[in-house]
């Protein structure tokens, strides 16, 4: 028996010229970047790389909250993932730019450092706060 292997990728969307308050926008969901992925792929990699991720890809947790999420791709080609995720630049008509945060071999470690993430955020919003 073979064991499929996979990279965690950990990222962020950052939204030009939005505010989180704004309600006039739906908010993202997974399959918005899954499919914004796969066109990037398409786009930078051809046939050849739609090919080698479409059975590994898959986006496992996006929160339009914090606008983290999590995409495991096969070990192989979690590369040609990292970037085609860097060079999108739109994600349904909404200007952005995505920051990969870390690549992992597990999904418990993205978890501690998205965690992490989230509590120095916090912390800085309070700090900003008290000025």
């Amino acid at each position: 028996m073979v064991r499929l292997k996979h990279r965690w990728i950990l990222f962020e969307t950052l939204f030009e010229n939005t505010s989180h308050q704004d309600t006039s926008i739906d908010p993202l969901t997974s399959h918005d970047i899954y499919i914004t992925v796969k066109e990037s792929i398409q786009l930078n990699f051809g046939d050849y790389g739609r090919g080698c991720t479409s059975s590994s890809l898959n986006v496992k947790y996006y929160s339009p909250h914090t606008n983290i999420g999590l995409l495991r791709v096969s070990r192989d080609y979690y590369r040609m993932a990292w970037c085609a995720l860097t060079f999108i630049t739109q994600i349904n008509s909404r200007s952005c730019t995505i920051r990969v945060l870390h690549v992992g071999g597990t999904i418990k470690q993205c978890q501690k450092l998205v965690i992490e993430y989230d509590r120095e955020q916090l912390l800085e919003n309070e700090d900003l706060n008290d000025i």
